[in-house]
């Protein structure tokens, strides 16, 4: 998955891209179970994974308090959520909306209700919280774990990534 990407890990040495554990953490990788919506730690290597567009994968450090990580799955499984509190939203998935006032759920685009409901467009609200957006996906957390940059798919460009993460490094 790494090595599609450009993306240097040694999970012997305790390394991801630039950073390396030490003697007080190491890195754990962690699978989204949908059935419980819950992060577990996965009990295969990354390399015995069968990775599929269902499979959301965090590496996160041991000594992380798991039910900060954001979850697997947002807006219905065709989206994700952008903003917190009163202005989170999701940005739905090509082919997908949101439907009238509920801001926080993706359907097939035609099939919203058309009911009228909150007017208040917590997108438009929240974009000056946001320094990148790309899509959805691959989320880059900032040092409070909120999601602060996505990206779409598996074929994004691993020198602007490592750019995205050395920039909120040094916030």
């Amino acid at each position: 998955v790494f090595s599609d990407s450009n993306i240097s890990y040694d999970m012997t040495e305790g390394v991801i891209g630039d950073w390396q554990s030490d003697g007080e953490w190491s890195w754990v990788l962690h699978v989204w179970n949908v059935e419980n919506e819950t992060w577990i730690e996965s009990q295969e290597e990354i390399s015995a994974l069968v990775l599929d567009a269902d499979t959301h994968l965090a590496w996160a450090p041991s000594n992380a308090d798991i039910g900060n990580l954001p979850p697997g799955v947002d807006c219905d499984g065709h989206g994700w959520a952008m903003g917190s509190g009163g202005a989170a939203h999701c940005m739905c998935d090509e082919g997908y909306e949101r439907p009238d006032g509920d801001w926080l759920s993706c359907v097939s685009e035609g099939t919203a209700s058309g009911e009228v409901g909150n007017e208040t467009d917590p997108h438009e609200e929240s974009l000056g919280l946001y320094e990148v957006g790309h899509s959805t996906v691959t989320f880059i957390l900032d040092k409070q774990m909120r999601k602060r940059v996505a990206y779409s798919g598996i074929y994004w460009d691993a020198e602007e990534f490592t750019h995205d993460v050395q920039s909120l490094e040094h916030e």
